[in-house]
């Protein structure tokens, strides 16, 4: 039987500079069935020629300015794959990253997406936070899954994807999520850094960096009113018992201990806040 197909989806806006060596990781991955598509988002600059370059091993799309949301969105609507994966034309994936993400959800059939650490480069340097699935963590806190996320794409479709009402960087893949969460839907993690996520000297769409995390932290959480509501009312110690079990897993890096770990998590969110799915 052959490997399900998954689609790379690269998203371009004014990153020509950047497209050859995203396009390249994609072009490397160790996994066999793979399609690749390149949407550019209104750019202005050479992005539109350097995707050119890349047309017989890719599809290559070119749209008005649309913002992050609505090209995601496209993306996933065009995509072929059973499985997809958002990759922004300023990272990078490492060989492995397609085929280490399938093989977490064929460890976790109950999963609809497999996430994994990220290795900051340019700016920055060292590892971004990450931790293995927990809907308790994702709702109480902020978001801790990176928009690369290796995801079913029929559950994305079904969920009707990133939000389109929200301003651009608004938390809106937190708020994706928890849409998520709420339909039933968890993930699972792999915490090799596979991505290879780029930050920038100059600015960022992130409210954390614009100073106002506080404002878009308290529109998404009204957002999903009933989904933190339930989860508040779950006995704290079930939080702080999937704690323990992430710092057992970050000891001991077992595959078993983590899917037992999130298994047993998600099980207590369901039935503490009442619903079904995955």
């Amino acid at each position: 039987m052959s490997e399900p197909l998954v689609s790379i989806v690269v998203l371009c806006h004014n990153y020509g500079r950047f497209l050859p060596a995203a396009m390249k990781s994609a072009l490397a991955q160790d996994y066999p069935n793979l399609e690749l598509i390149v949407i550019d988002d209104g750019s202005t600059d050479d992005s539109r020629e350097v995707a050119s370059r890349y047309e017989d091993r890719a599809r290559v799309l070119s749209q008005p300015n649309q913002g992050l949301a609505r090209t995601c969105n496209r993306g996933a609507a065009e995509a072929a794959g059973e499985y997809f994966v958002f990759l922004s034309a300023d990272d990078v994936l490492e060989p492995a990253y397609v085929s280490e993400l399938m093989q977490a959800l064929a460890r976790t059939p109950e999963a609809s997406f497999a996430y994994c650490a990220a290795r900051l480069f340019g700016a920055e340097s060292g590892i971004a936070p990450a931790r293995p699935f927990s809907a308790f963590s994702l709702v109480r806190g902020r978001n801790y899954i990176n928009g690369s996320a290796l995801t079913r794409r029929g559950d994305y479709l079904a969920v009707g994807g990133y939000p389109e009402d929200l301003g651009e960087g608004a938390f809106d893949d937190w708020d994706f999520w928890l849409t998520m969460v709420e339909r039933g839907h968890r993930g699972t993690y792999v915490s090799k850094p596979l991505l290879r996520w780029r930050r920038h000297e100059r600015g960022s769409k992130n409210p954390a960096s614009r100073g106002t995390a506080e404002g878009e932290t308290a529109r998404v959480r009204a957002r999903h009113a009933a989904l933190l509501q339930g989860a508040s009312t779950a006995p704290y110690a079930l939080d702080r018992a999937v704690g323990l079990a992430d710092r057992l897993f970050r000891i001991s890096r077992s595959r078993r201990l983590l899917a037992a770990c999130e298994g047993l998590s998600w099980r207590w969110f369901r039935r503490a806040t009442g619903r079904r799915g995955g």
